[in-house]
């Protein structure tokens, strides 16, 4: 018994200080202020914009917070201990909801990691993450597609995510894709209800000089001018506003801000 206690006492005491020993040689990073932060400077200017517009817009649509976090090294740290202990300091996601999700890039190690918060842990189970690692991002992480891999990989994440999706954009190499054609279509409907309407009021302002005579026509004509002239720009702007379906620009959505998720350690991990 006394052995035994002993051990037992033994172990707890070695636990605690190699548990302060981490902690103190284990700094987490400040919480990110972006959606896309990359301390390495792995991806180009353009697909880190492009990223953050992304995923800035896909919060203001579904309210899931999705960040990408590139590093070069966890040092002597375990990669699932450091990626663990920032998404729980971090705490990415709404309190409550715990809808938040990371993605962690660490080049000179090689390695990537998920990390998912319990709200949409049965939307991107640990199957759906260990599907992205190992069978989209590593994949273009060995041939040196760094763009490629992170913009892939969060692109099946918010497809996966939410199915229904569609702010999702292809991977730069793909960025000349043809536009869809439910998108196609639905520019041609505008345009034509468009010209329906230009043709409604022509024929409105005919009936209006007939019925009224001359002086009332001059007057019609005036005013039909002016409706004319102002419909060019209601008709492109609501035919271009149609533009907005297949994209999102930057800026207009506020700046990012963590917003107290929980995570549990779901995710996957891989390497290259």
């Amino acid at each position: 018994m006394r052995v035994w206690r002993a051990t037992l006492f033994g172990g707890m005491l070695a636990g605690g200080f190699s548990g302060v020993a981490l902690s103190q040689g284990f700094k987490i990073p400040p919480t990110p202020d972006h959606y896309v932060t990359d301390t390495a400077g792995a991806l180009s200017s353009s697909t880190r914009g492009s990223l953050e517009n992304q995923l800035q817009a896909y919060e203001r649509e579904t309210g899931h917070q999705i960040v990408v976090w590139i590093g070069q090294t966890t040092g002597d740290v375990p990669l699932e201990t450091w990626t663990g202990e920032a998404a729980d300091h971090w705490k990415i996601g709404r309190r409550g909801h715990d809808d938040g999700a990371l993605l962690f890039v660490f080049m000179r190690d090689r390695k990537v990691r998920l990390e998912v918060g319990y709200g949409l842990e049965s939307a991107l189970t640990d199957a759906d993450s260990h599907r992205i690692v190992s069978d989209v991002i590593v994949p273009r992480m060995r041939s040196g597609d760094v763009d490629g891999a992170v913009s892939s990989g969060v692109n099946a994440m918010l497809t996966t995510i939410s199915p229904s999706y569609r702010g999702a954009t292809p991977p730069p190499e793909y960025s000349g894709a043809p536009v869809r054609p439910g998108a196609l279509t639905f520019m041609v409907v505008v345009f034509g209800l468009s010209i329906l309407f230009a043709v409604f009021l022509v024929i409105l302002e005919v009936t209006r000089e007939l019925r009224y005579g001359y002086l009332v026509m001059r007057e019609g004509r005036s005013a039909a001018r002016k409706d004319m002239r102002s419909w060019p720009a209601w008709g492109w702007g609501l035919y271009g506003g149609a533009g907005s379906f297949g994209g999102f620009g930057g800026g207009g959505f506020g700046g990012f801000s963590a917003g107290g998720g929980g995570f549990g350690g779901g995710g996957a991990s891989g390497g290259w």
